[in-house]
């Protein structure tokens, strides 16, 4: 790997790695711990002052996370002598991002939309509505 090369030469980096390698591995020993439909959803985030950080992806998993602990927790204890206990984070979900709009009318529909605004001008509000439509997608071109 790449890093493993740079991080010789820099002990930050080194550092940085080796933690990240921890964490890795910390995490892939408690979701063997625990039910494999549960595995997906959290991840080791941290041990601090000898609480091991668990961020969980919803109420749902991390109420069954705390329903197994007390049982798990000297499993999780002899994974590392500094972890002391365990502390369980839901993390807010991020708002979905916005849907891009990607819809395309050909060329002769846009056609067939202006003559049928055209044969129903006496419907004002539906004229209006089509010529808009017709006005949106001619800009498109």
């Amino acid at each position: 790997m790449q890093l493993d090369k740079l991080a010789e030469q820099d002990s930050s980096l080194r550092n940085l790695l080796q933690k990240s390698y921890y964490f890795q591995r910390l995490d892939t020993q408690v979701k063997h711990l625990l039910p494999p439909n549960l595995a997906p959803h959290f991840r080791v985030a941290c041990v601090r002052d000898g609480v091991l950080m668990i961020h969980v992806s919803g109420s749902m998993a991390a109420s069954r996370l705390k329903m197994l602990l007390p049982a798990l927790l000297s499993r999780i204890q002899a994974l590392d002598a500094q972890i002391e206990s365990v502390k369980i984070s839901v993390l807010p979900q991020s708002p979905d991002s916005p849907k891009e709009k990607n819809f395309e009318i050909s060329q002769a529909a846009v056609e067939m939309f202006a003559e049928t605004a055209e044969r129903v001008r006496h419907h004002a509000d539906l004229y209006e509505s089509l010529q808009n439509l017709v006005r949106h997608h001619q800009a498109k071109e």
